[in-house]
């Protein structure tokens, strides 16, 4: 499913500031789908990693090394 700034961008209901903190979130975390586990330490605090080849899925939970990876779905 694709980001839909029309959504948030064309609604009167929502203020200005809840607009430019979705955009900065929006820009922020980053998702990455690779084969395998991440090997490498995260960009940012909060970045997803999708390990296509075994069905897993990271969340960063620090940026100094790949430890920091933490896998929150098996299937």
């Amino acid at each position: 499913m694709a980001w839909d700034d029309t959504k948030i961008a064309n609604d009167n209901f929502l203020s200005a500031e809840w607009n430019a903190m979705v955009t900065d979130q929006k820009t922020r975390s980053i998702r990455t789908v690779q084969a395998g586990a991440p090997s490498s330490a995260p960009s940012n605090v909060g970045d997803i990693y999708i390990d296509s080849t075994n069905n897993k899925m990271y969340i960063a939970m620090g940026i100094l090394a790949s430890t920091d990876w933490k896998k929150v779905i098996t299937q």
